[in-house]
């Protein structure tokens, strides 16, 4: 107890300035340190058999190469045949506040659509179109790797990637009322929960699935894993990033890849972007 309030304490300092100027007394604060807020998530489509098929084929497809003058270099062909013929492109500011919608920047025909998705990744600010498909390859298939998949209420109910659900401002307003120097970005998602090889004393059933937890100022200095503050002190640090058996904390705010059929097979019909 006495270990997480210096670390609270020490987070409210290298906070920004506004919270500092609100802070209190950290070491009064009393555990659980927030309640328990679990999104409704529809991930329906996850499992689905023809739908991770094309995703994984889409995935490959990124990294596909064609001999060009330069040598060896990625072919953006390759991902055309998994887009529409007319994508919709949707981009929405991240620090737009904690529900913040997108805007739609309507359809485009598939090449486009690719190229923008690789301007907006912001991996390069070369002014070739090819090459800013090339990103836009990578940020697809980024995309197409999130394993929460089904209707999205950030899009309307598409069928998506990161298809978490949203939380409301009662609930945001209970989540946050005790580490209220907490950045809306320093929440995550427990959307998949590897609990082999986990550091740190795990209190039962937690976090559950799609449940909203905190991220530790205290982390390790080796990578591969995420410290995450339990409800009642102390840090669990998770094996994430690396493997197929890590562990996954989302990001509230994401990025989204939508899906629907068009005679018979799967297609990516929207990109969503959020532009930090």
């Amino acid at each position: 107890m006495a270990r997480l309030a210096r670390l609270i304490l020490a987070a409210g300092m290298a906070g920004a300035a506004c919270a500092a100027a609100r802070a209190e007394d950290r070491t009064e604060i009393e555990p659980p340190f927030y309640p328990e807020i679990i999104l409704e998530t529809d991930d329906s489509y996850a499992a689905d058999a023809e739908l991770t098929a094309f995703r994984r084929a889409l995935m490959q497809a990124s990294e596909s190469l064609v001999e060009t003058a330069q040598g060896k270099q990625y072919d953006p062909e390759a991902m055309l045949p998994f887009l529409a013929d007319e994508v919709e492109f949707f981009v929405a500011q991240a620090e737009g506040g904690f529900n913040e919608e997108f805007v739609s920047l309507g359809l485009h025909p598939a090449a486009r659509a690719l190229e923008m998705a690789g301007r907006l990744s912001k991996g390069s600010d070369s002014p070739d179109p090819v090459v800013q498909s090339r990103y836009g390859m990578r940020a697809l298939a980024g995309l197409a790797a999130e394993p929460a998949v089904g209707r999205t209420p950030w899009l309307e109910g598409r069928i998506c990637t990161a298809s978490y659900g949203k939380i409301s401002w009662p609930d945001w307003v209970e989540l946050d009322g005790k580490l209220r120097f907490l950045d809306l970005d320093e929440w995550r998602i427990a959307s998949v929960i590897v609990r082999e090889g986990i550091d740190g004393l795990v209190p039962v059933d937690w976090p559950k699935r799609y449940q909203m937890v905190p991220v530790s100022p205290e982390q390790k200095r080796s990578g591969g894993t995420l410290g995450i503050i339990p409800p009642y002190g102390g840090v669990v640090f998770f094996r994430a990033y690396f493997g197929r058996d890590a562990s996954y904390f989302a990001s509230y705010l994401n990025s989204h890849l939508c899906f629907e059929k068009q005679d018979g097979a799967w297609k990516v019909s929207a990109i969503a972007m959020r532009l930090d």
